[in-house]
């Protein structure tokens, strides 16, 4: 997630944080947030408006 959901939606952040509980999350300047997308295989828009409320869901599989 971005580092400025902190202090520019620091509700959404809590309400994240409350849908996922046992998640880890780690934070990154918005910038570098929006450079990942470039290595991700597909993404959804969900039309959430709230600034900084996007969030990178990272999943694998151990063979």
């Amino acid at each position: 997630m971005a580092d400025e959901i902190k202090d520019q939606n620091p509700a959404q952040l809590e309400n994240i944080k409350q849908a996922l509980p046992d998640v880890e999350i780690e934070f990154m300047p918005h910038t570098d947030l929006k450079k990942s997308l470039a290595k991700t295989h597909a993404f959804i828009r969900t039309g959430e408006m709230t600034p900084y409320s996007n969030i990178i869901l990272e999943s694998g599989v151990t063979f």
